[in-house]
């Protein structure tokens, strides 16, 4: 099963987000502590929704081990207008990012096009392996 982790500190958002998600079946995890996420997505997530507001650097760092643990990880960010710029989202090799204030269709929408993304980029990295004649990795 494709499973969602969803960071941030706003209860409200990632409680929303939760629910708009596990609606459309998947299976969702959510964490209010930045440290304990750190110790949780590994190679269990294949989408991490941050919710960066207030985080500056902090969350930009995160995003960026984030990558380290996985690079398959999809990641899309949720951004405060003027605190961290998109630019610098992108060099942390997010899918996407949604600026507050956001429609909640449009974030669940965006989750699953960088959830499309991921499960063909899996497919042509198991077929480069095929071709080369290494063993299949799921």
């Amino acid at each position: 099963m494709v499973g969602i982790l969803i960071i941030g500190d706003q209860e409200k958002v990632r409680k929303s987000l939760v629910i708009a998600f596990k609606k459309q079946g998947y299976e969702v995890c959510d964490e209010l502590d930045w440290e304990s996420a750190k110790q949780v997505y590994g190679d269990k997530y294949d989408l991490v929704i941050a919710d960066l507001e207030g985080k500056g650097q902090i969350g930009v760092e995160i995003l960026k081990a984030i990558k380290l643990s996985n690079r398959n990880v999809e990641i899309v960010a949720i951004l405060t207008p003027g605190l961290i710029g998109t630019g610098e989202m992108y060099s942390c090799e997010v899918y996407d990012c949604v600026h507050k204030p956001f429609l909640l269709t449009d974030l669940v929408n965006m989750g699953e096009k960088a959830l499309e993304k991921k499960k063909l980029a899996d497919k042509v990295r198991n077929l480069e392996q095929i071709m080369s004649g290494n063993k299949v990795v799921s």
